[in-house]
């Protein structure tokens, strides 16, 4: 399932006084099955576009097509795109509101028109897909959950719908190490085994990196660097933005400060050891 932005600007209370450009003439293409980072300083624009991929907003100007259909052209377009793309937003607590877990992640089975005697399944397998026993939680307040717990609830209910894409918004903050390790194999599962296209917004890359296909970077709502990721982490740019760097990427920039030789764009501590080996051999 691929998704298009075609010229997508948008403008927060257009008309008023207190106008603000978010997005300014956006083009992004995002193929079946890819992996898109979005990095950008605070304000950039990243959650506004996160939010036009399955109409939460609409675009000031411009289009953005789901397998090559317009999302805004009809109810029934948009009703599509919201059930084929799932949002997990920065905090789950803002998308949590159902009295239980289990009411919690059958809401958009519900929602979509799913058979009542599918629901069942779909949730346990979701559940049991974030790594939740659904005996244990099902009947537990979504509230009462730790952040990690919470996260995790709030995946399984986009994915209780079966998406052909994932939307993340610094999915991995504030989670423990454990909690970002066993989200980013979760999402690595579902993109590689399943084919599920992945959305990622964050300000910490190192962990994703040797996973993602490209790197979309934002500034003030323009795009200030996008293409495949080693080859956009490659260039200056993120340093000068003073987003995050990869550990492996970091090392590397520094030797090639002392004059040492590295090669290529290095983003695992195994890449970069081959290349210290290299130095001294």
């Amino acid at each position: 399932m691929s998704i298009e932005f075609r010229n997508v600007s948008y403008i927060y209370s257009k008309g008023t006084p207190i106008a603000r450009q978010s997005l300014k003439d956006i083009n992004l293409t995002i193929n079946n099955g890819e992996w898109l980072v979005v990095m950008g300083p605070t304000g950039s624009g990243k959650s506004t576009l996160l939010q036009h991929l399955n109409g939460l907003l609409k675009p000031t100007a411009g289009t953005v097509l789901l397998d090559g259909s317009d999302i805004n052209a009809a109810k029934s377009s948009l009703k599509s795109a919201r059930e084929k793309v799932g949002l997990v937003f920065q905090y789950p607590e803002h998308q949590l509101f159902g009295s239980t877990v289990f009411e919690e992640v059958a809401y958009g089975p519900e929602n979509f028109g799913f058979p009542k005697d599918e629901i069942l399944g779909m949730v346990e397998a979701s559940m049991n897909t974030v790594g939740l026993d659904f005996a244990k939680f099902k009947d537990r307040s979504p509230h009462e959950l730790s952040g990690g717990e919470k996260r995790r609830v709030a995946l399984a209910g986009v994915l209780a719908s079966r998406p052909g894409i994932i939307a993340l918004d610094e999915p991995t903050a504030g989670l423990d190490s454990a909690g970002k390790k066993h989200l980013v194999d979760t999402i690595t599962r579902l993109n590689r085994e399943s084919g599920i296209t992945v959305i990622w917004v964050t300000h910490e890359i190192t962990e994703i990196a040797p996973l993602a296909d490209s790197l979309l970077v934002l500034e003030q709502g323009n795009t200030r660097g996008y293409g495949p990721l080693r080859d956009t982490l490659a260039s200056p740019l993120l340093g000068e933005l003073g987003l995050d760097l990869p550990v492996a990427l970091q090392i590397a920039n520094g030797l090639r400060k002392q004059g040492k030789q590295i090669q290529g764009c290095p983003v695992t501590i195994d890449e970069i050891e081959q290349e210290i080996l290299s130095l001294v051999r």
